[in-house]
C-alpha cells in the first residue's frame, strides 16, 4: 500500500502541490489534470527525484526516505519520453538498466525478453535507439519500469507517440498488471484509463479536486463519459 499524506512541494514562490492526500492499493489509479496541474511533480516526489517540502510518503506504513536501496527494487518508473542512449541497442539498454536494478546475471536475459514480450518489441531489440520511432522508444521505456516485477508502477504519458492499436495492446498490460501491482499514470489521453482505472485522481494548481471510481464520477457530473467529466473540471483551463 503507498500513502500519501499531506504532501506538499514549493518551489520559490510556486506551490507545485498543495496538501495531497492519497491511499493506493492493488490496482490502477489516473492521475488526470492539465499541464501545470502537479502531475509530474507527484510522480517525482514518489519517486524520490524530488524532496517534499512538507508531508511524507509512506509504503507498507514505512516512510520511503528510510528505505534505502530497498524502495527503489518495489519501484518502476516510465517518464515521459525523452532522450535515451541513442548508440545503444534496445537490447543493451534493457541489460544495462536490468544491473542497475540488481536482478541477477543469470536472470537478464529472460526477463529482458519478457518485458520486451510484453511491450510487442521482441522483434527489435538488435536494433539501436536512435532507429526507433518515437513510439517504439515510449514501449522501450515501459518495458524497463516492468524489469523486476516491481510491485509499485508509475507511468508518466506511457502512450505518447503510440499509435491506436499500441494504445490498446497496452491497456491490456496495465489491466493484467493490475490485479497484483499498484499502477498509477497520469495521461492526457482519457480514453486510455476510463476502462481499467480503479479511481480518477484529478489535480487541479497542486490539488486534488475529486477522486473517484468512473461511474460514480458520471453520476456526480451527470455525465455519460470520462472525457466530459474531465473537460466540464477543466474546460476552463487555457491549455486544454
Amino acid at each position: 500500500m503507498l500513502e500519501v499524506k499531506d504532501l506538499s512541494k514549493t518551489y520559490k514562490d510556486v506551490q507545485a502541490l498543495n496538501h495531497v492526500h492519497l491511499t493506493l492499493k492493488e490496482g490502477v489509479y489516473a492521475l488526470l489534470g492539465p499541464n501545470g496541474s502537479g502531475k509530474s511533480t507527484l510522480m517525482n516526489l514518489i519517486c524520490q527525484q524530488l524532496k517534499p517540502t512538507t508531508g511524507k510518503i509512506l509504503w507498507n506504513q514505512q516512510e520511503i526516505s528510510k528505505l534505502g536501496h530497498d524502495y527503489y527494487k518495489i519501484l518502476g518508473y516510465a517518464p515521459q519520453l525523452q532522450g535515451l542512449y541513442e548508440e545503444m541497442s534496445g537490447l543493451r539498454f534493457l541489460t544495462y538498466m536490468a544491473l542497475l536494478k540488481d536482478i541477477p546475471k543469470k536472470d537478464i536475459d529472460a526477463e529482458v525478453q519478457r518485458v520486451a514480450k510484453l511491450v510487442n518489441m521482441q522483434e527489435h531489440l538488435t536494433k539501436k535507439c536512435r532507429a526507433y520511432s518515437g513510439g517504439m522508444k515510449q514501449r522501450l521505456l515501459v518495458a524497463q519500469a516492468l524489469l523486476g516485477n516491481p510491485q509499485l508502477l508509475l507511468f508518466d504519458e506511457p502512450t505518447a507517440g503510440l499509435d491506436p492499436k499500441e494504445r490498446v495492446s497496452l491497456r491490456k498490460v496495465f489491466a493484467k498488471l493490475s490485479k497484483h501491482h499498484i499502477l498509477l499514470i497520469a495521461t492526457h489521453v482519457v480514453s486510455d484509463v476510463e476502462t481499467i482505472a480503479e479511481e480518477i485522481i484529478f489535480l487541479k494548481k497542486g490539488e486534488v479536486v475529486n477522486i473517484g471510481c468512473v461511474n460514480a464520477l458520471f453520476e456526480e457530473y451527470h455525465q455519460s463519459s470520462l472525457e466530459d467529466v474531465y473537460l466540464e473540471l477543466f474546460g476552463d483551463d487555457e491549455d486544454v
